[in-house]
């Protein structure tokens, strides 16, 4: 009982982390001043037609975090929502990664986030999917 305790702890830090995350780059997307900050561009200023295309990735953001709230309630349950998460991530990797070998290196930060929450959804997903056919 105490190993499922732990382990159903695991999963839901992975969903809480992948909604502190999604909540920050929510806000970023829809502050540009946050976003220049997170992304090493305090001078950050962009256009009309560019903040409304990063508003647009606000709200699918803040919609990711409340889909996430809602799937932590039932985590083994909802496990597929992780691993969709996951993909989601990793490509939020990818671009991150065009942007650093384009020369934007202050965001390595990004890549190293990115990466630890992609291995770590993946785990979880994996002990939720274990607990599931256990049952």
């Amino acid at each position: 009982m105490k190993d499922l305790k732990e382990k159903l702890g695991l999963i839901k830090t992975a969903y809480w982390l992948g909604i502190i995350a999604d909540a920050i780059w929510a806000i970023a997307l829809l502050c540009p001043r946050i976003f220049g900050t997170l992304t090493g561009s305090p001078d950050f200023n962009p256009n009309l037609q560019f903040r409304l295309v990063m508003s647009i990735g606000g709200i699918l953001m803040l919609g990711w975090t409340i889909l996430l709230i809602w799937a932590v309630q039932k985590p083994i349950e909802r496990r597929f929502v992780i691993l969709l998460t996951a993909l989601v991530v990793a490509g939020l990797f990818i671009v991150s990664m065009i942007g650093y070998l384009n020369g934007s290196s202050e965001n390595l930060w990004i890549l190293v986030k990115c990466a630890v929450l992609f291995v770590f959804m993946i785990m979880s997903y994996l002990k939720a999917n274990n607990i599931e056919k256990a049952n």
